[in-house]
């Protein structure tokens, strides 16, 4: 009777490898769910500040996962802005994801302090979404840097979040690709905190538009 029930385990361990290898076997294959038009909508003009080709790679750091990217600085008055779109796809593979190194300067750097932002990035009267920035402190001056993972139109400002939608996705929806979002600013004195959310809260809604959900 023993050496029947450990039979009878075995049997439903070797069912159900067979079960798993077939469903792997048999999967559609890994597909993209953000359209890659949208990384090139990054427009001239993010409201009334005006834009030119190319950010500084000691603000947004480039990552070498990255399939394409447009990046932008933009002015309005004496103020200025930066801003990086990239694609990552077939990131089913995990050399393909974003890194969380290249996401603000690492180099030079006292130190990094997380700050809480949201944004109304779904339209007005919505629920504001929580994005991920932090302050940069370098030796001679502060960089604010806000950045979201987006899936299609969805909106990700938690890194651990975005890594449990990715693998969602990879699974259930056959998809491995994202956009990662970043908007860098000067920052000021700590005083001045406020209102240099409130400027990057304005560009992310602003840019979300452009970008048209991802799609």
């Amino acid at each position: 009777m023993e050496g029947m029930r450990v039979g009878l385990r075995l049997g439903t361990v070797l069912v159900l490898f067979a079960a798993a290898a077939f469903l792997l076997h048999s999967a559609a294959p890994v597909t993209g769910a953000v359209n890659p038009a949208s990384v090139y909508a990054v427009p001239s003009t993010l409201g009334v500040w005006t834009g030119s080709d190319g950010a500084p790679e000691d603000v947004l750091p480039v990552d070498s996962s990255e399939k394409i990217s447009v990046r932008r600085t933009y002015h309005h008055g004496d103020q200025v802005a930066w801003v990086s779109v990239a694609l990552f796809v077939g990131q089913d593979n995990e050399i393909r994801r974003a890194s969380v190194n290249r996401i603000y300067p690492g180099r030079a750097v006292n130190r990094i302090e997380s700050v809480s932002l949201s944004a109304p990035l779904y339209g007005a009267g919505t629920s504001p979404v929580a994005l991920s920035a932090v302050v940069v402190q370098q030796e001679a001056h502060r960089l604010l840097v806000a950045y979201w993972h987006q899936i299609g139109r969805r909106v990700f400002g938690n890194d651990y979040r975005f890594r449990f939608a990715l693998m969602r996705d990879m699974v259930v929806d056959r998809h491995a690709d994202s956009m990662l979002v970043r908007i860098a600013t000067p920052a000021g004195p700590e005083s001045q905190l406020s209102a240099d959310l409130a400027v990057v809260e304005r560009l992310a809604v602003d840019l979300y538009a452009a970008l048209g959900g991802g799609r």
